[in-house]
């Protein structure tokens, strides 16, 4: 006999919150990151919940070497933009939710130019990069805008409103595996150890990093379903919900 579970709601831990009135002075930047580990391949996740801000790509993560728009790494939330090289791989299917917690994975290897976008745990789209093609070490990481060139020429056309929320750099190519399992923990969960040792950039360093602008730490919060649903049925699951929620 199925019970009413108890469904708390628990700490998440630090949010970061753009504003959604578009502004190109609203961004966190890391003007040195050591990207050494990183040349020959990489992974970039992160849980991100896009708002509604009349911006028409909203990017939320670049990286910009030259002097002009190279777009070593560009990736929008519902902007179609997942760039890599100049070269990109976004399309409809790894568009992100308004208002809603998605989890997004792009991964690359440069052994077999081989890249991958992943959204909630599922393959949206793979494709290749130019052989030969690394990544170059010497650029500017900014979280929530487009650089037009090295460090700045920033666009509210591009400007990212919502949260972010653990985003990790890792010095890997992820497995379609590695990258189910941190969904499937949920928001609630903790990175898998044999993770840990791969992890180039964690959220910390994201938060330490010079924020400008309005862009606030807020303390979020999680659902424990996000946890259960790693470990039930999912469509026992939406019947506890249901139940939970006539119940109330």
């Amino acid at each position: 006999v199925l019970g009413v579970l108890p469904c708390p709601v628990t700490p998440l831990g630090e949010v970061l919150r753009f504003s959604t009135i578009p502004s190109v002075s609203n961004y966190v930047i890391l003007p040195a990151p050591d990207f050494e580990s990183l040349t020959t391949s990489f992974s970039i996740c992160a849980w991100v919940k896009p708002r509604h801000t009349g911006s028409s790509s909203s990017v939320w993560i670049s990286y910009q070497v030259g002097s002009s728009r190279d777009d070593e790494i560009v990736i929008s939330s519902f902007g179609s933009y997942d760039d890599l090289f100049n070269s990109n791989l976004g399309s409809s299917e790894s568009l992100l939710e308004k208002d809603v917690w998605s989890h997004y994975c792009t991964t690359w290897q440069f052994a077999t130019t081989t890249r991958t976008i992943y959204v909630n745990g599922e393959e949206k789209k793979t494709g290749s990069t130019t052989s030969g093609r690394t990544l170059n070490k010497d650029g500017v990481l900014v979280l929530g805008q487009r650089q037009g060139s090295r460090g700045g020429g920033f666009s509210t056309t591009y400007s990212f409103g919502g949260d972010l929320y653990e985003l990790n750099i890792f010095d890997k190519m992820l497995s379609a595996e590695d990258v189910a399992g941190m969904f499937n923990k949920g928001r609630c969960g903790s990175l898998d150890p044999s993770l840990l040792q791969n992890v180039s950039f964690q959220w910390t360093d994201f938060m330490d990093a010079r924020r400008n602008g309005d862009v606030e730490v807020k303390r979020g919060t999680c659902s424990q379903w996000n946890l259960v649903r790693s470990v039930i049925d999912e469509d026992l699951l939406e019947h506890l919900i249901e139940q939970h929620s006539f119940n109330q």
